[in-house]
């Protein structure tokens, strides 16, 4: 899994070292609903998440690059059963989730030559969980890494200085695995970006 997950963050950010145009970087603010059967697990929007993503132009309409994210989850579920390998628990849960999307993109942009460029772009890799639910003195987790995609609309908010404004969403979904249902989530990003 080490070796998974070393060689998409090196495809992310190692190529961009040896492109010619500008690179883009933006640190972002994540807020992420869940969706689908992740709402089973857990229904709270997180407002506790950040990303560091890297875009490297190759013409003026079209650039490639990666991203590494962390979006934290967490619900407090009173009187509630929940049956886990035979074993029946009863009482208060405490539910956390953590997603970590490590993700290569492709993105496509208008407006060429403006300060204000939408964009359209499509994210691939991995999503590392952690899903870990108290219920009194137990706690059972699970830390499977899903295949991950991304499809993602935003803008680029540019000002003469190279530096300026994103805010973009992202329909982030992690495949089953044998341990844990499909993750699926909506992230609302806003940040900085600046240009290199």
């Amino acid at each position: 899994m080490k070796k998974i997950v070393l060689f998409v963050i090196f495809a992310a950010f190692g190529s961009m070292a040896f492109a010619q145009e500008t690179s883009l970087w933006s640190l972002t603010y994540n807020m992420s609903v869940p969706m689908g059967k992740t709402t089973d697990f857990i229904e709270k929007t997180s407002f506790r998440g950040i990303a560091l993503e890297g875009r490297q132009f190759i013409d003026n309409n079209f650039s490639i690059g990666g991203s590494v994210g962390w979006n934290t989850f967490y619900e407090k579920k009173d009187k509630l059963t929940t049956q886990i390998e035979n074993i029946t628990f009863t009482g208060t849960h405490y539910r956390y989730l953590n997603a970590f999307p490590i993700f290569v993109n492709a993105a496509y942009y208008l407006n060429e030559g403006s300060y204000v460029r939408p964009y359209a772009a499509a994210n691939v890799g991995l999503i590392v969980t952690e899903y870990r639910n108290d219920v009194g003195l137990y706690t059972v987790q699970e830390k499977p890494a899903k295949f991950g995609l991304a499809p993602e609309v935003g803008v680029l908010i540019e000002s003469e200085s190279g530096t300026g404004f994103t805010i973009n969403f992202k329909y982030n979904i992690g495949a089953k695995t044998s341990e844990t249902k499909t993750f699926t989530s909506l992230g609302i990003n806003v940040g900085f970006i600046w240009v290199l």
